[in-house]
């Protein structure tokens, strides 16, 4: 497992620090070091941060005078020894996966950058925000294409919903311009993605966005600056394209270039009532089984093991472009190791008969699943996605490093060994009063 350095820049973010650097470090991926740089703040962020540090290791607490916020990221590059880095704001947040998701998919794809989606959230309503459709790896000039294709999203221009590599960040002495204070993120880009062959697209969440009001951010986004801003970049844009193309590719290319002039964003709204924007209720709702013990609500561990598990099958039917129900449906056929009825289906799912009979039909013409109808015997599926098969192991891997994070080896055998008594006296009780066995 390669070391990944999340670099978050901190100014007077006293009221969010906690919640952002508590979603950092209870990453499913453990091998990383958050480094807070605090620029110079007027509130207690730097108190905040040094009590974050002191309670782990894996956390430097830097302070500098004010400099601005490329000043901050550059003292934390200074500092990270991780094989890759990850950004991140203070007012912001990271899904729980979003790490190992984004180190996966670079390791998985040999690439030297990966991009993935992200939720936009404003005044509670989060929409899932992602400009390329397809999970893949494209190359430099592909993902240029992209780019052209809606040059003003910040899916493309800003750091914290990719994941860089820190040889290449070294090797060609790529930092922040601390004498821009517009889209200097956008510029990092540019520059590293002149030295990259391979872009990794991930069709998965990586970071929760938020909008502030009053944040810095939000008081300098006015017409005169963004003007101004777009004034600055176009050089830099255009200087990137046309060491990415030919001379002919370029000509061909270049008034959609400069179209980034007149271009806006088209992922930065989570407008209410609109398709797929929801409300964050989540925690609201896991709250409620905060404070119940274990021993006194047995269904309050079923509950959450299953929340998680869905959690997983959620980012892995984004990736293939599934939805829940057919992501829920394959990993059951796929433990099953066998053709499986439609009856066995909803008892396992917890789905109803119509919505089992519904996905398993889309997962027949999409080829994932296989038809068995024997002689005389009810009609049965069975299992046929061999590009699925290891990364719906990997949702049980996943699972249990979560469950059984702390325990030894005999522990997890002996709750194992229990797991198995429990379920094989259930089954008993229940098969006996439906007449199924004694």
């Amino acid at each position: 497992m390669e070391k990944v350095s999340v670099i978050v820049p901190v100014y007077n973010g006293e009221k969010s620090i906690k919640r952002c650097a508590e979603s950092i470090l209870n990453q499913d991926y453990s091998e990383l070091e958050l480094i807070l740089v605090d620029d110079g703040s007027r509130d207690r962020s730097f108190e905040i941060m040094q009590a974050v540090a002191a309670a782990d290791p894996r956390v430097k607490a830097i302070h500098q005078e004010n400099g601005g916020v490329s000043s901050a990221r550059n003292r934390a590059l200074a500092e990270a020894d991780g094989t890759y880095v990850q950004f991140a704001d203070v007012d912001d947040w990271l899904p729980m996966d979003a790490t190992k998701l984004l180190t996966r998919e670079m390791e998985a794809q040999a690439a030297e950058l990966v991009v993935g989606d992200f939720y936009r959230v404003v005044d509670g309503n989060v929409s899932e925000k992602g400009s390329i459709e397809k999970n893949g790896t494209l190359s430099l000039r592909q993902y240029a294409d992209e780019m052209m294709l809606a040059p003003a999203d910040l899916y493309f221009g800003v750091l914290w919903n990719k994941l860089y590599r820190r040889d290449i960040i070294e090797r060609y002495d790529i930092r922040m311009d601390e004498n821009i204070s517009y889209s200097e993120d956008m510029i990092f880009n540019l520059e590293y993605l002149l030295h990259v062959k391979n872009i990794a697209i991930l069709k998965a969440p990586v970071y929760y966005y938020q909008y502030t009001k009053d944040s810095l951010v939000d008081q300098s986004l006015n017409l005169s600056s963004t003007i101004k801003m777009k004034k600055n970049v176009i050089g830099y844009y255009n200087e990137f394209f046309k060491k990415t193309f030919d001379a002919p590719a370029y000509q061909e290319r270049l008034p959609v270039i400069y179209g980034y002039l007149l271009a806006v964003s088209h992922d930065s709204l989570a407008l209410p009532f609109s398709p797929g924007t929801r409300k964050i209720e989540e925690g609201e709702a896991l709250s409620a089984l905060s404070a119940v013990s274990g021993t006194g609500f047995p269904m309050r561990s079923a509950v959450l093991e299953a929340r998680l598990l869905e959690r997983y099958m959620e980012t892995l039917g984004r990736k293939y472009g599934m939805d829940e129900a057919g992501i829920k449906l394959l990993y059951c056929m796929e433990k099953l190791q066998g053709p499986c009825t439609v009856e066995s289906l909803c008892l396992l799912t917890g789905m109803g008969r119509p919505a089992v009979i519904a996905g398993v039909a889309r997962l027949l013409a999409d080829g994932r699943v296989r038809r068995e109808t024997p002689s005389g015997g009810k009609e049965r599926f069975s299992f046929r996605a061999p590009e699925l098969e290891e990364e719906l192991r990997q949702l049980d891997r996943d699972l249990d490093t979560v469950c059984f994070a702390g325990f030894t080896k005999e522990e997890i055998r002996q709750y194992r060994e229990m797991e198995k008594r429990i379920g094989s006296s259930i089954l008993h009780r229940l098969k006996a009063e439906t007449g199924g066995g004694s």
